[in-house]
């Protein structure tokens, strides 16, 4: 829940690398106007998404078992895409940047803060309420 206060007035939610569902499902369950898409690669895990997502009833969930990288042709423009240990912040942004909306943001969430360059993105880092930091990053439209 710590990404709560940084989903803004989002209308779309992309969680990479989904796993065990978070920070995907908390998400969802909190914010049923919120249209998300959970991809995974790993089929047992998301047979367990897909368990979840039909337990508790989640109509604004789709489950999507494929790697990311795959599929970014087939998916809309997200508000606000999330990724926990996935890959390293710049691998993230050069999957995920034409996935965004215009003014869309990638929350990554990672153990430290991130003071790297992303090409074409500006990089805000905040201390989590839970564990660790939030990245986030959004095109750079200057």
């Amino acid at each position: 829940m710590a990404l709560q206060e940084h989903l803004g007035c989002a209308r779309s939610l992309l969680d990479v690398g989904s796993g065990g569902g978070f920070p995907g499902i908390p998400l969802a369950v909190s914010n049923t106007d919120i249209r998300t898409t959970l991809v995974e690669r790993n089929q047992k895990k998301c047979s367990f998404l897909r368990h979840v997502v039909m337990t508790l009833k989640l109509r604004n969930v789709d489950v999507v078992n494929a790697d990311i990288r795959d599929i970014e042709e087939e998916l809309n423009q997200f508000d606000v895409i999330s990724a926990r240990a996935v890959a390293s912040p710049d691998q993230v942004w050069r999957w995920c940047r034409g996935m965004l909306a215009e003014h869309g943001r990638l929350l990554l969430q990672t153990a430290s803060s991130y003071d790297g360059k992303l090409h074409d993105a500006i990089v805000e880092s905040h201390l989590s309420s839970g564990v660790g930091w939030i990245n986030v990053v959004q095109r750079n439209v200057s």
